[in-house]
Protein backbone atom coordinates (compact mmCIF):
# COMPACT_ATOMS: atom_id res chain seq x y z
CA UNK A 1 0.00 0.00 0.00
CA UNK A 2 1.66 3.44 -1.10
CA UNK A 3 2.19 6.00 1.54
CA UNK A 4 0.78 9.73 1.08
CA UNK A 5 0.61 12.72 3.17
CA UNK A 6 -1.20 15.75 4.10
CA UNK A 7 -0.23 18.66 5.09
CA UNK A 8 -2.61 21.43 6.45
CA UNK A 9 -2.17 24.46 9.01
CA UNK A 10 -4.06 22.55 12.12
CA UNK A 11 -6.05 19.32 12.16
CA UNK A 12 -7.93 17.92 14.87
CA UNK A 13 -11.45 17.03 15.99
CA UNK A 14 -11.51 20.31 17.75
CA UNK A 15 -10.55 22.86 14.66
CA UNK A 16 -13.22 23.93 12.24
CA UNK A 17 -12.97 25.67 9.09
CA UNK A 18 -13.59 24.71 5.64
CA UNK A 19 -10.21 23.87 4.18
CA UNK A 20 -9.62 22.03 7.78
CA UNK A 21 -12.62 20.05 7.58
CA UNK A 22 -12.07 19.52 4.18
CA UNK A 23 -8.32 17.44 4.68
CA UNK A 24 -9.78 15.63 7.53
CA UNK A 25 -12.30 14.20 5.41
CA UNK A 26 -10.55 13.59 2.21
CA UNK A 27 -7.48 11.71 4.77
CA UNK A 28 -10.04 9.59 5.89
CA UNK A 29 -12.21 8.61 3.45
CA UNK A 30 -8.99 7.18 0.90
CA UNK A 31 -7.56 5.81 3.93
CA UNK A 32 -8.58 2.32 3.11
CA UNK A 33 -6.64 3.11 -0.58
CA UNK A 34 -3.40 4.32 0.93
CA UNK A 35 -1.59 4.66 3.94
CA UNK A 36 -2.05 8.17 5.16
CA UNK A 37 -0.52 10.40 7.23
CA UNK A 38 -1.13 14.34 8.23
CA UNK A 39 1.61 16.71 8.95
CA UNK A 40 0.64 19.53 11.05
CA UNK A 41 0.75 21.93 14.10
CA UNK A 42 0.07 21.70 17.62
CA UNK A 43 -2.66 24.75 17.55
CA UNK A 44 -6.13 24.60 17.06
CA UNK A 45 -6.19 28.67 17.18
CA UNK A 46 -5.49 30.79 13.76
CA UNK A 47 -5.31 34.09 16.28
CA UNK A 48 -2.96 33.61 18.54
CA UNK A 49 -1.65 29.80 17.14
CA UNK A 50 -1.37 28.47 21.23
CA UNK A 51 0.26 25.02 21.30
CA UNK A 52 -3.21 22.74 22.08
CA UNK A 53 -2.01 19.29 21.09
CA UNK A 54 0.89 17.63 22.36
CA UNK A 55 3.73 17.61 20.27
CA UNK A 56 4.19 13.94 18.39
CA UNK A 57 2.03 10.93 16.54
CA UNK A 58 -0.83 10.05 17.19
CA UNK A 59 -3.66 8.08 15.12
CA UNK A 60 -7.46 9.41 14.41
CA UNK A 61 -9.74 7.43 12.62
CA UNK A 62 -7.01 5.18 10.68
CA UNK A 63 -4.78 8.26 9.87
CA UNK A 64 -1.66 8.88 11.19
CA UNK A 65 -1.08 12.56 12.26
CA UNK A 66 2.47 13.61 13.09
CA UNK A 67 2.04 17.06 15.05
CA UNK A 68 5.32 19.64 14.56
CA UNK A 69 6.07 22.56 16.54
CA UNK A 70 6.30 26.19 15.11
CA UNK A 71 7.86 29.01 15.87
CA UNK A 72 7.33 31.36 18.47
CA UNK A 73 4.54 33.44 17.24
CA UNK A 74 4.98 37.48 17.74
CA UNK A 75 1.84 39.13 16.41
CA UNK A 76 3.44 42.74 16.29
CA UNK A 77 6.74 41.44 14.31
CA UNK A 78 4.23 39.55 12.45
CA UNK A 79 2.04 42.54 11.71
CA UNK A 80 5.26 44.55 10.81
CA UNK A 81 6.43 42.36 7.91
CA UNK A 82 3.41 41.82 6.77
CA UNK A 83 2.55 45.09 5.86
CA UNK A 84 6.34 45.78 4.86
CA UNK A 85 5.53 43.04 2.24
CA UNK A 86 2.73 44.10 -0.06
CA UNK A 87 4.43 46.53 -3.22
CA UNK A 88 4.59 43.19 -5.12
CA UNK A 89 0.84 42.37 -4.15
CA UNK A 90 -0.36 45.40 -4.83
CA UNK A 91 1.40 46.19 -7.80
CA UNK A 92 -0.15 42.13 -8.72
CA UNK A 93 -3.51 42.96 -7.94
CA UNK A 94 -3.63 46.58 -9.88
CA UNK A 95 -2.69 44.78 -12.71
CA UNK A 96 -5.52 42.18 -12.32
CA UNK A 97 -8.12 45.01 -12.14
CA UNK A 98 -6.62 46.40 -15.16
CA UNK A 99 -7.05 43.21 -17.04
CA UNK A 100 -3.96 42.29 -17.70
CA UNK A 101 -2.56 40.37 -15.17
CA UNK A 102 -3.30 36.77 -16.84
CA UNK A 103 -1.42 37.75 -20.17
CA UNK A 104 1.76 39.62 -18.10
CA UNK A 105 1.85 36.05 -16.11
CA UNK A 106 1.76 34.08 -19.00
CA UNK A 107 4.68 36.01 -20.06
CA UNK A 108 6.33 35.89 -16.71
CA UNK A 109 5.12 33.39 -14.93
CA UNK A 110 7.64 33.89 -11.49
CA UNK A 111 7.21 37.14 -10.13
CA UNK A 112 10.20 38.11 -7.24
CA UNK A 113 8.47 41.59 -6.54
CA UNK A 114 8.96 41.65 -2.67
CA UNK A 115 9.61 37.62 -2.60
CA UNK A 116 12.61 38.14 0.23
CA UNK A 117 10.51 40.38 1.95
CA UNK A 118 7.39 37.93 1.28
CA UNK A 119 9.36 34.87 2.31
CA UNK A 120 10.63 36.70 5.91
CA UNK A 121 7.06 37.31 6.43
CA UNK A 122 6.20 33.94 6.49
CA UNK A 123 8.79 32.66 8.59
CA UNK A 124 7.01 35.25 11.02
CA UNK A 125 3.69 33.19 10.15
CA UNK A 126 2.16 32.00 13.49
CA UNK A 127 2.23 27.98 11.66
CA UNK A 128 5.70 28.31 10.30
CA UNK A 129 7.59 25.32 11.25
CA UNK A 130 11.04 24.54 10.53
CA UNK A 131 10.56 20.61 11.96
CA UNK A 132 7.81 20.49 9.67
CA UNK A 133 9.79 21.16 6.52
CA UNK A 134 12.91 19.47 7.73
CA UNK A 135 10.89 16.50 8.06
CA UNK A 136 9.28 16.65 4.63
CA UNK A 137 12.98 16.78 3.19
CA UNK A 138 14.53 13.86 5.38
CA UNK A 139 11.26 11.35 4.27
CA UNK A 140 10.13 12.93 0.91
CA UNK A 141 11.00 8.90 -0.08
CA UNK A 142 8.40 7.40 1.51
CA UNK A 143 5.51 9.36 0.30
CA UNK A 144 4.17 8.40 -2.84
CA UNK A 145 2.40 12.24 -2.95
CA UNK A 146 2.86 14.97 -0.82
CA UNK A 147 -0.76 16.93 -0.36
CA UNK A 148 -0.84 20.57 0.19
CA UNK A 149 -4.17 21.90 1.94
CA UNK A 150 -4.57 25.61 1.69
CA UNK A 151 -2.75 28.23 -0.14
CA UNK A 152 -1.99 30.31 2.65
CA UNK A 153 -0.13 27.79 4.69
CA UNK A 154 3.55 29.26 5.34
CA UNK A 155 5.37 25.88 4.96
CA UNK A 156 4.16 24.98 1.42
CA UNK A 157 6.62 27.80 -0.28
CA UNK A 158 9.67 26.24 1.48
CA UNK A 159 8.26 22.24 1.10
CA UNK A 160 7.63 22.76 -2.61
CA UNK A 161 11.48 24.42 -3.01
CA UNK A 162 12.59 20.52 -1.77
CA UNK A 163 10.35 18.46 -3.07
CA UNK A 164 8.81 19.85 -6.76
CA UNK A 165 8.06 16.94 -8.11
CA UNK A 166 5.76 15.54 -5.72
CA UNK A 167 3.75 18.00 -4.34
CA UNK A 168 0.00 18.38 -5.54
CA UNK A 169 -1.44 21.63 -4.38
CA UNK A 170 -5.14 21.43 -3.24
CA UNK A 171 -5.22 25.38 -2.71
CA UNK A 172 -8.66 26.05 -1.85
CA UNK A 173 -8.27 29.62 -3.12
CA UNK A 174 -10.53 32.60 -3.54
CA UNK A 175 -10.04 36.15 -4.10
CA UNK A 176 -8.34 38.62 -1.44
CA UNK A 177 -5.41 40.57 -1.48
CA UNK A 178 -3.15 37.79 -0.23
CA UNK A 179 -3.92 35.93 -3.03
CA UNK A 180 -1.80 38.25 -5.41
CA UNK A 181 1.69 37.65 -3.57
CA UNK A 182 4.81 36.95 -5.66
CA UNK A 183 5.55 34.22 -3.65
CA UNK A 184 2.57 32.21 -4.51
CA UNK A 185 3.72 32.82 -8.46
CA UNK A 186 6.21 30.58 -7.24
CA UNK A 187 4.33 27.86 -6.01
CA UNK A 188 1.18 27.56 -8.65
CA UNK A 189 3.84 27.30 -11.44
CA UNK A 190 5.81 24.58 -9.80
CA UNK A 191 3.95 22.02 -8.32
CA UNK A 192 3.53 18.82 -9.99
CA UNK A 193 -0.05 19.07 -9.85
CA UNK A 194 -2.95 21.30 -8.62
CA UNK A 195 -5.92 19.58 -8.06
CA UNK A 196 -8.86 22.32 -7.72
CA UNK A 197 -12.40 22.66 -5.97
CA UNK A 198 -14.41 23.80 -8.31
CA UNK A 199 -14.14 25.01 -12.39
CA UNK A 200 -14.31 28.67 -10.63
CA UNK A 201 -11.99 28.19 -8.56
CA UNK A 202 -9.74 26.89 -11.23
CA UNK A 203 -9.99 30.04 -13.63
CA UNK A 204 -10.02 32.33 -10.92
CA UNK A 205 -6.21 30.93 -11.20
CA UNK A 206 -5.52 31.08 -14.27
CA UNK A 207 -6.62 34.92 -14.53
CA UNK A 208 -4.18 35.48 -12.05
CA UNK A 209 -1.21 32.93 -12.90
CA UNK A 210 -1.56 32.46 -16.66
CA UNK A 211 -1.04 29.99 -18.84
CA UNK A 212 1.97 28.75 -17.00
CA UNK A 213 0.37 27.56 -14.50
CA UNK A 214 0.95 23.58 -13.16
CA UNK A 215 -0.78 20.88 -14.44
CA UNK A 216 -4.32 20.54 -13.04
CA UNK A 217 -7.26 19.01 -12.64
CA UNK A 218 -10.94 18.78 -10.39
CA UNK A 219 -10.56 16.41 -7.20
CA UNK A 220 -13.28 18.61 -5.32
CA UNK A 221 -14.56 16.28 -2.00
CA UNK A 222 -17.44 14.46 -1.36
CA UNK A 223 -20.31 15.26 1.01
CA UNK A 224 -21.32 13.09 4.50
CA UNK A 225 -23.34 13.87 7.51
CA UNK A 226 -23.44 11.67 10.63
CA UNK A 227 -26.55 10.54 11.90
CA UNK A 228 -28.77 13.77 13.56
CA UNK A 229 -29.05 14.04 17.22
CA UNK A 230 -33.10 14.53 18.08
CA UNK A 231 -34.57 18.03 17.78
CA UNK A 232 -35.59 18.05 21.70
CA UNK A 233 -31.93 17.05 22.37
CA UNK A 234 -30.43 20.48 20.20
CA UNK A 235 -33.08 22.33 21.69
CA UNK A 236 -32.28 21.38 24.67
CA UNK A 237 -28.80 21.71 24.84
CA UNK A 238 -28.37 24.72 22.91
CA UNK A 239 -31.97 26.37 23.97
CA UNK A 240 -33.07 26.92 20.91
CA UNK A 241 -35.53 29.33 19.02
CA UNK A 242 -38.09 26.83 17.21
CA UNK A 243 -37.28 29.12 14.11
CA UNK A 244 -33.69 29.91 12.95
CA UNK A 245 -31.68 30.36 10.06
CA UNK A 246 -27.97 28.75 10.54
CA UNK A 247 -24.74 29.63 9.87
CA UNK A 248 -21.76 27.37 10.92
CA UNK A 249 -18.33 27.58 10.74
CA UNK A 250 -15.58 30.08 11.85
CA UNK A 251 -17.54 32.82 13.37
CA UNK A 252 -14.75 35.68 11.62
CA UNK A 253 -15.19 38.96 10.34
CA UNK A 254 -13.73 38.10 7.00
CA UNK A 255 -15.95 34.62 6.99
CA UNK A 256 -19.48 36.45 8.24
CA UNK A 257 -19.27 39.83 6.39
CA UNK A 258 -22.40 42.24 7.06
CA UNK A 259 -24.67 38.74 8.00
CA UNK A 260 -25.16 40.15 11.90
CA UNK A 261 -25.87 43.78 10.53
CA UNK A 262 -27.95 43.06 7.76
CA UNK A 263 -29.80 40.12 9.95
CA UNK A 264 -30.54 42.80 12.52
CA UNK A 265 -32.11 45.34 10.14
CA UNK A 266 -34.23 42.62 8.83
CA UNK A 267 -35.60 42.15 12.32
CA UNK A 268 -36.11 45.61 12.46
CA UNK A 269 -37.88 46.42 9.45
CA UNK A 270 -39.85 42.90 9.00
CA UNK A 271 -42.08 41.02 11.74
CA UNK A 272 -41.35 37.61 11.79
CA UNK A 273 -40.11 35.47 14.60
CA UNK A 274 -37.25 34.11 13.17
CA UNK A 275 -33.92 34.08 14.56
CA UNK A 276 -30.22 33.48 13.84
CA UNK A 277 -27.96 30.77 15.00
CA UNK A 278 -24.27 30.75 14.99
CA UNK A 279 -22.20 27.38 15.22
CA UNK A 280 -18.72 27.66 15.14
CA UNK A 281 -15.66 29.01 16.87
CA UNK A 282 -15.94 32.81 17.96
CA UNK A 283 -13.25 35.02 16.69
CA UNK A 284 -14.79 38.56 16.76
CA UNK A 285 -16.86 40.08 19.24
CA UNK A 286 -19.98 38.97 20.50
CA UNK A 287 -23.59 40.25 19.62
CA UNK A 288 -25.74 40.80 22.19
CA UNK A 289 -28.49 41.04 20.15
CA UNK A 290 -31.53 38.72 21.72
CA UNK A 291 -32.28 37.43 18.14
CA UNK A 292 -28.88 36.47 17.77
CA UNK A 293 -27.70 32.57 19.03
CA UNK A 294 -24.09 31.39 19.90
CA UNK A 295 -23.81 27.29 20.10
CA UNK A 296 -19.79 27.36 20.37
CA UNK A 297 -18.17 24.04 18.62
CA UNK A 298 -20.78 20.99 18.08
CA UNK A 299 -20.04 17.51 17.09
CA UNK A 300 -20.85 16.17 13.78
CA UNK A 301 -24.53 14.49 14.91
CA UNK A 302 -25.31 17.97 16.64
CA UNK A 303 -24.51 19.71 13.66
CA UNK A 304 -26.74 17.16 11.12
CA UNK A 305 -29.74 18.36 13.40
CA UNK A 306 -28.90 22.05 13.27
CA UNK A 307 -29.29 21.84 9.68
CA UNK A 308 -32.25 19.67 9.81
CA UNK A 309 -34.20 22.00 11.20
CA UNK A 310 -33.11 25.34 10.39
CA UNK A 311 -35.57 27.26 8.17
CA UNK A 312 -32.84 27.91 6.01
CA UNK A 313 -28.68 27.73 5.76
CA UNK A 314 -26.82 30.78 4.89
CA UNK A 315 -23.03 31.44 3.59
CA UNK A 316 -21.92 34.96 3.20
CA UNK A 317 -18.94 34.38 2.82
CA UNK A 318 -17.14 35.76 -0.12
CA UNK A 319 -14.11 33.51 -0.22
CA UNK A 320 -14.92 30.30 -1.05
CA UNK A 321 -13.25 27.49 -2.99
CA UNK A 322 -16.57 24.92 -2.72
CA UNK A 323 -18.44 25.58 0.85
CA UNK A 324 -18.89 22.05 2.05
CA UNK A 325 -21.42 24.13 4.72
CA UNK A 326 -23.70 24.60 1.39
CA UNK A 327 -23.47 21.08 -0.24
CA UNK A 328 -23.83 19.75 3.44
CA UNK A 329 -27.20 21.86 3.40
CA UNK A 330 -28.04 20.66 -0.03
CA UNK A 331 -27.18 17.33 0.41
CA UNK A 332 -29.93 17.35 3.23
CA UNK A 333 -32.57 19.05 0.95
CA UNK A 334 -32.92 22.21 3.21
CA UNK A 335 -33.01 25.91 0.89
CA UNK A 336 -29.69 28.38 1.32
CA UNK A 337 -28.89 31.80 0.60
CA UNK A 338 -25.20 32.64 -0.20
CA UNK A 339 -22.90 35.64 -1.18
CA UNK A 340 -23.16 35.98 -4.65
CA UNK A 341 -19.63 37.34 -4.57
CA UNK A 342 -17.83 34.22 -4.42
CA UNK A 343 -17.96 33.00 -8.03
CA UNK A 344 -18.02 29.40 -6.64
CA UNK A 345 -20.95 29.66 -4.90
CA UNK A 346 -23.04 31.54 -7.52
CA UNK A 347 -21.72 28.64 -9.79
CA UNK A 348 -23.06 26.38 -7.31
CA UNK A 349 -26.95 27.91 -7.46
CA UNK A 350 -26.92 28.54 -11.18
CA UNK A 351 -25.40 24.39 -11.80
CA UNK A 352 -28.21 22.86 -9.35
CA UNK A 353 -30.86 25.35 -11.44
CA UNK A 354 -31.02 27.08 -8.13
CA UNK A 355 -31.36 25.24 -5.64
CA UNK A 356 -29.27 27.28 -3.97
CA UNK A 357 -30.30 31.55 -3.79
CA UNK A 358 -27.96 34.24 -3.78
CA UNK A 359 -27.94 37.35 -3.09
CA UNK A 360 -25.42 40.24 -4.38
CA UNK A 361 -26.05 43.81 -2.05
CA UNK A 362 -28.33 44.35 1.42
CA UNK A 363 -31.44 44.92 -0.66
CA UNK A 364 -31.04 42.00 -2.56
CA UNK A 365 -30.09 39.94 0.64
CA UNK A 366 -33.55 41.21 2.95
CA UNK A 367 -35.62 40.45 -0.07
CA UNK A 368 -34.26 36.74 -0.74
CA UNK A 369 -34.06 35.95 2.88
CA UNK A 370 -38.43 37.01 3.25
CA UNK A 371 -38.65 35.35 0.00
CA UNK A 372 -36.91 32.13 1.23
CA UNK A 373 -38.72 32.03 4.78
CA UNK A 374 -42.06 32.54 3.31
CA UNK A 375 -41.92 30.19 0.23
CA UNK A 376 -44.61 27.65 0.01
CA UNK A 377 -44.75 23.47 0.56
CA UNK A 378 -44.57 23.16 -2.96
CA UNK A 379 -41.43 25.69 -3.88
CA UNK A 380 -39.37 24.14 -0.59
CA UNK A 381 -40.40 20.59 -1.90
CA UNK A 382 -38.99 21.21 -5.39
CA UNK A 383 -36.05 23.07 -4.14
CA UNK A 384 -35.35 20.66 -1.73
CA UNK A 385 -35.41 17.66 -4.77
CA UNK A 386 -33.08 19.86 -6.83
CA UNK A 387 -30.70 19.98 -4.05
CA UNK A 388 -29.84 16.30 -3.43
CA UNK A 389 -30.21 15.32 -6.83
CA UNK A 390 -27.17 18.20 -7.39
CA UNK A 391 -24.86 17.04 -4.49
CA UNK A 392 -25.63 13.22 -5.42
CA UNK A 393 -24.86 13.50 -9.21
CA UNK A 394 -21.83 15.53 -8.16
CA UNK A 395 -20.24 14.93 -4.84
CA UNK A 396 -20.69 11.53 -3.73
CA UNK A 397 -17.70 9.84 -2.04
CA UNK A 398 -17.09 7.29 -4.91
CA UNK A 399 -16.50 9.28 -7.80
CA UNK A 400 -14.12 11.46 -5.28
CA UNK A 401 -12.57 8.42 -4.39
CA UNK A 402 -11.55 7.51 -8.42
CA UNK A 403 -10.37 10.94 -9.20
CA UNK A 404 -8.16 10.74 -5.88
CA UNK A 405 -6.99 7.38 -6.92
CA UNK A 406 -6.05 8.44 -10.49
CA UNK A 407 -4.22 11.60 -9.32
CA UNK A 408 -1.98 10.29 -7.02
CA UNK A 409 -0.79 7.21 -8.91
CA UNK A 410 -0.23 9.14 -12.44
Amino acid sequence: MDKICFIVGLYGSEVNGGAEKHCKMLAENVSKTFHVEVLTSTTNNYITFAPYYSEGTEIINNVTVRRFKTDAYNSIKFSYLYNRSRIGRKIRRFIYKIGLLKACASLFPKWDISLKAETNMLKAHGLYSPDLIDYVFRNQNEYRAIFMISYPCPNFYFINKLVPDKTILIPTAHKEGDFFRSYLTHIFTTVKHIAFNSVAERELCYQIFGKQMATNSILAVGTELSEPKSKSYIQAKFDLPERYILYFGRIAEEKIGNLIRWFTEYKRDISDDVKLVLTGGLFMEKSDHPDIFYTGFVSEPEKTALIQHAELVINPSDRESLSLLLLEAMQLGKPSLVNGKSEVLKQHCIDSDFASQYYLSKSDFLEKLESALNSSPTEKYNTSNKAIKYVKENYSWDTIRERFKILTES
